[in-house]
């Protein structure tokens, strides 16, 4: 059996049942909200994680392959191949610029020969007015 109450005013100011019901399941709703935004932040946090891992394990890769064909000699063979290539075409340009020096010597001396020609011819053309000149005389 209960005890009777002596003072009645506990009762009146005591919580409504509903009343406390609905603040229940409000803190409960806002708790899932808080839950939900929280979870998909951690989502979002993870997916950025597992993209860049991905991306630092591929730039690994990249790595690891130039290493491979560093350490292969490779490279080295590949590089000594094209400064072999570079000297042959090097010496070839050297030749081209000795043959085309000689090519303009010789262009030189001929342009100067026929200057001198071109004069000799002059000079005996005047010869030959002057000679015909003085024989009509």
């Amino acid at each position: 059996m209960l005890a009777p109450l002596k003072d009645r005013s506990i009762l009146d100011s005591a919580p409504d049942p509903d009343e406390e019901v609905h603040a229940l399941r409000l803190a409960l709703r806002r708790a899932r909200q808080a839950h939900r935004r929280s979870a998909t932040l951690s989502a979002r946090r993870q997916v950025e994680l597992t993209n860049r891992l991905l991306l630092a394990e591929e730039h690994q890769r990249q790595l690891q392959t130039r290493l491979d064909e560093l350490e292969s000699g490779v490279a080295i063979t590949s590089m000594a191949q094209q400064l072999l290539a570079l000297r042959a075409e090097n010496d070839e340009l050297i030749e081209a610029a000795r043959r085309i020096w000689l090519l303009d010597r010789t262009l030189c001396a001929a342009h100067r020969e026929c200057e001198r020609l071109a004069h000799e011819r002059d000079c005996a053309l005047a010869r030959l007015h002057d000679t015909a000149l003085s024989s009509n005389d």
